[in-house]
C-alpha cells in the first residue's frame, strides 16, 4: 500500500514538471538542441546538456564529437546557453592511435580577442615513429598555431572555428613541411573564463530567467 502511494506521488510530481527547450547560442544559430524538463526557470539554470556536433553544422563525420552548452538563463519555456567546450568520444580516439602509431598531445590554454580563455587539447597521430626533434617541432608548430589563431577571433568566432572543417586543414598544413601526418584532431576543448562581455550577456540571462520563475 505504501509503495503504491510513494508510485502515485511520484507521478504526480512529474506531472508537475515542464518541458523546456534548450537553445544554441545565437553564434551557433539559436538551433533548438533538445528538451528537458524541469520544475521551473530556476531549475534550468547552470544545467548541463550535450549535443551532437553534427547537430549543429550538419556535417555528419563529426557524429563521434559532442558540444556541450550550460544553460544562462530562461524566457517562457525556452531556455538560452553558452557554449562551454566539446569533445571527441573515446573510442574514437582509441581506434586512431593503433599499434606502431606515433601519439602526441598538446594541452594548452589559449586566449580569445575578446579575452575568454579556452583550454584546447589537441591529439596527433603518425603513421611511423618520429624522432624527438620531430616530435618537439610538430608541438611548436601547432601550439603556436592555436595560440595565434584564438587571438585573431573573439569566443563566438573562435568556438565556431573550432567545431568546424577548417580548423583541420590548417593545421595539417601547419605541419606538412615537418611531417606528414595520419590525423590531427581537436579532441577537447574547455572554457576557463569568459571575457567581460559574454559575462554580461549571461548574467543578463539569468536574471530574466529569474524574473520570469519569480511572475
Amino acid at each position: 500500500m505504501a509503495g503504491e502511494k510513494a508510485q502515485k506521488k511520484g507521478k504526480e510530481k512529474w506531472k508537475e514538471k515542464i518541458w523546456y527547450t534548450v537553445e544554441a547560442p545565437s553564434y551557433l544559430g539559436s538551433k533548438e538542441v533538445t528538451v528537458a524538463l524541469g520544475e521551473d526557470a530556476d531549475s534550468m539554470i547552470n544545467r548541463i546538456v550535450e549535443v551532437p556536433i553534427s547537430d549543429l553544422t550538419g556535417n555528419f563525420k563529426k557524429s563521434n564529437e559532442k558540444a556541450l552548452f550550460r544553460i544562462t538563463g530562461c524566457e517562457g519555456t525556452k531556455c538560452k546557453t553558452i557554449f562551454i567546450g566539446h569533445y571527441i568520444g573515446d573510442d574514437y580516439i582509441r581506434r586512431l592511435v593503433r599499434r606502431r602509431k606515433e601519439r602526441i598531445d598538446i594541452i594548452k590554454d589559449v586566449k580569445t580577442s575578446d579575452g575568454s580563455v579556452i583550454t584546447v587539447k589537441i591529439v596527433v597521430v603518425s603513421d611511423g615513429k618520429l624522432t624527438n626533434n620531430k616530435k618537439s617541432e610538430i608541438r611548436k608548430a601547432l601550439t603556436d598555431f592555436i595560440v595565434s589563431k584564438s587571438s585573431q577571433l573573439n569566443y563566438a568566432d573562435f568556438v565556431r572555428y573550432l567545431i568546424g572543417d577548417d580548423v583541420y586543414n590548417d593545421m595539417v598544413e601547419v605541419t606538412k613541411n615537418i611531417y606528414p601526418l595520419r590525423k590531427i584532431e581537436i579532441r577537447k576543448s574547455e572554457l576557463v573564463s569568459l571575457s567581460g562581455s559574454q559575462e554580461q550577456q549571461g548574467s543578463e540571462q539569468t536574471q530574466d530567467g529569474e524574473a520570469i520563475a519569480q511572475s
